[in-house]
């Protein structure tokens, strides 16, 4: 991961405006945020999640209910009070049965995420249930390996069929055949993508989320053109849904999810609502040990990385640490061991993350005049921007 940024257009009326993003490592068309929102709503608690199975962790064999099923269920009559899905929803919900058909056997991922490529990659369909791919990125970012793929089209079905009103926006993934991608570090093997949060608006209602870093209280600001104070919208993390998703991803993910990469204050406010609706406790402990604030804060967004897959370990396909106990076990009992990606020219590397992406102080030049609050947001982001350093086993 690399502490970048990269600017972005921005539209307000006729008039294009240069929008300051804060994408840093990852990537991503985002506006800041700042000042405290207006306290929104609580969503009533969703239906207590299945039971995790096997010593501490999800199993893969109970990573899901049937795809089949768990996708109709989330667009079909049932969903919208009985009647027959539109044409193109039938369309959608095809497309997205017969992306679930595919075995892992048919996509690989080569190399490590920060210097590999892909091969047989699926894209994630620009729409599905309970999901869309953010319009503002590249239409090619957005493929990766069967089992990522297959784990977003899960988690946020099991959103859409519990706690239906506004989908999850997906930013980039990977290309189609893998390889250095723009504003990125990595995202070069098929193994991570980027996820907005779900959020609110000030009345508590579902807002379509445009990547809005959110402060230590969970709330933020759409601020749209940087000059003008009157256009801002107030946001606040809808932490039901989301980690609802995370729940669904972690469920049909099991032991290949490596990392969630969210910001320490987020962090807190999920494990909060787990804890709320009495999700399986080894669940719960499965995303504390996974999510770790990196150098780059991830107010905005969750970067998510799966490990190799038993099937790309042989082919070529390499890690980064850490390396859980229990992914270790599942790899032995298959008789296979991960294998770490070394770096034989670390600086030529980081050179070249710097070459695709764009500084903070870059993108803060680019953007041009901001209004009194935009600038106190900076400032305060500072605060938490730096990487934490928790004492937890596995963040370093």
């Amino acid at each position: 991961m690399s502490g970048r940024s990269a600017p972005t257009a921005g539209l307000r009326g006729a008039a294009l405006g240069l929008a300051f993003v804060t994408a840093l490592a990852c990537g991503g068309q985002k506006r800041i945020t700042g000042a405290p929102a207006t306290p929104a709503s609580t969503h009533a608690a969703p239906a207590q999640a299945p039971g995790a199975t096997g010593p501490g962790a999800p199993s893969r064999a109970s990573a899901s209910t049937d795809s089949t099923a768990l996708v109709a269920s989330a667009v079909g009559p049932a969903a919208s009070g009985g009647t027959p899905p539109s044409p193109a929803t039938t369309s959608r919900l095809d497309e997205t049965r017969a992306l679930l058909a595919l075995t892992g056997t048919h996509s690989a991922s080569l190399g490590a995420p920060g210097g590999g490529t892909l091969r047989g990659g699926i894209a994630l369909p620009r729409a599905g249930p309970g999901f869309i791919h953010n319009d503002k990125r590249p239409p090619d970012a957005r493929y990766g390996t069967v089992e990522l793929v297959h784990a977003i089209v899960k988690g946020a079905a099991a959103v859409e069929r519990e706690l239906p009103g506004i989908p999850l926006v997906v930013n980039d993934l990977s290309l189609p055949a893998g390889g250095p991608i723009a504003q990125h570090g990595s995202h070069q093997s098929g193994r991570d993508a980027d996820i907005l949060f779900y959020v609110l608006d000030s009345a508590g209602a579902p807002l379509r989320s445009v990547g809005v870093p959110l402060d230590p209280e969970g709330k933020g600001w759409d601020f749209k053109e940087l000059p003008v104070a009157e256009d801002d919208i107030a946001v606040k993390l809808d932490a039901p849904r989301t980690w609802r998703f995370v729940q669904g991803l972690l469920e049909a993910g099991g032991e290949d999810v490596q990392r969630i990469f969210i910001v320490e204050h987020v962090r807190a406010f999920l494990l909060a609502e787990a804890e709320r609706v009495r999700a399986p406790a080894a669940l719960r402990q499965r995303f504390a040990d996974v999510t770790c604030q990196p150098g780059t804060p991830h107010d905005d967004h969750m970067h998510v990385r799966f490990f190799c897959s038993p099937d790309d370990i042989g082919q070529g396909c390499l890690d980064k640490p850490p390396i859980y106990p229990w992914h270790t076990l599942a790899l032995q009992a298959l008789g296979l061991q991960p294998v770490l990606e070394r770096v034989a020219n670390r600086a030529a590397r980081e050179q070249q993350v710097d070459e695709r992406t764009t500084s903070r102080a870059e993108a803060r030049k680019r953007a041009g005049p901001m209004h009194a609050t935009v600038r106190r947001f900076l400032a305060l982001r500072e605060q938490w921007a730096k990487q934490p350093r928790p004492g937890r086993l596995y963040c370093k």
